[in-house]
């Protein structure tokens, strides 16, 4: 089935998977995706393979099935879209979505929780002590001043660095006056693109600063290191905290992924001053 999945379109992956949701139990949740990605993709795989059998998979724009009140949302357009009243839903990859008094949607986070990312970083890097931040929407300051406090109590500095609009990112790296001995970008859509991560990545070269992202796949673009859950692990963690609300537990607003995968750019790293070994990573480039 898994390669199945890979072939298949969403809107045939859909049929395919309905009719196995309707053998399944009443409370088996639907999958609402925003589209077509390969991210979303292993999301849903991810999913799917925690929950232990197969899902109705929708659209983002697309009707609910009727009487489904149990709900992955994969991607913020999908998380966006307007929710059943008292419907549970935990979205994944959406972190620009938070929930309303009706759905109560638990998040999963796109980082890893802020104490271990703070050790994983500290490991990679143990002369780092002051660490810039860089964000952009409203929705991720929750998500940086949780950052801030586990700095804070593991000896590391965050300096909270807003660009608001994110075409301001050159200015912002100027105005910070070398204050920072590493980069961090936020998964924050409104900031991260293809030129904004360039800029990232060649102002931290210049300076001969660590450039840690929290994506996987980052690295390989010469991050120089990234402290990420995969999209799969990410899925995983939706199945679970759906499962646990289905059974009357209280779950958080925001939930962590508990396997965290650190890659290293190895020359990369060697250039901003870290290694040359890097026992901690779980992967290390060439």
């Amino acid at each position: 089935m898994a390669a199945l999945r890979r072939r298949l379109p969403v809107a045939a992956l859909a049929l395919v998977l309905a009719a196995g949701a309707a053998r399944a139990e009443k409370d088996a949740p639907a999958a609402v995706m925003s589209s077509e990605s390969e991210h979303y993709r292993r999301a849903l795989e991810g999913f799917t393979e925690a929950w232990g059998s197969t899902v109705a998979v929708i659209g983002a724009g697309a009707p609910l099935p009727s009487a489904a009140w149990a709900f992955t949302a994969i991607g913020g357009k999908a998380a966006a879209r307007r929710w059943p009243h008292d419907a549970i839903v935990v979205a994944c990859l959406s972190p620009s979505v938070s929930s309303d008094e009706n759905d109560a949607m638990t998040r999963v986070s796109l980082m890893p929780e802020p104490a271990v990312l703070v050790d994983r970083i500290r490991a990679l890097a143990p002369k780092l002590r002051v660490m810039s931040v860089f964000w952009s929407s409203e929705s991720s300051r929750d998500d940086v001043e949780a950052l801030r406090k586990a700095g804070d109590a593991r000896g590391l500095t965050i300096l909270s660095e807003r660009v608001d609009p994110p075409g301001l990112l050159p200015e912002r790296l100027r105005a910070s006056q070398n204050r920072a001995d590493a980069l961090w970008l936020m998964p924050d859509p409104a900031l991260v693109s293809a030129e904004n991560f360039a800029i990232l990545r060649e102002y931290a070269a210049a300076k001969k600063l660590p450039f840690f992202a929290p994506t996987e796949g980052l690295a390989e673009r010469g991050a120089t290191a990234t402290i990420a859950a995969t999209f799969r692990d990410m899925g995983g963690a939706a199945a679970r905290s759906l499962r646990a609300r289905l059974a009357g537990s209280i779950e958080p607003e925001t939930v962590y992924v508990s396997r965290v995968i650190v890659t290293v750019n190895g020359p990369a790293a060697v250039a901003a001053g870290l290694g040359p070994n890097f026992e901690m990573a779980d992967k290390v480039l060439p």
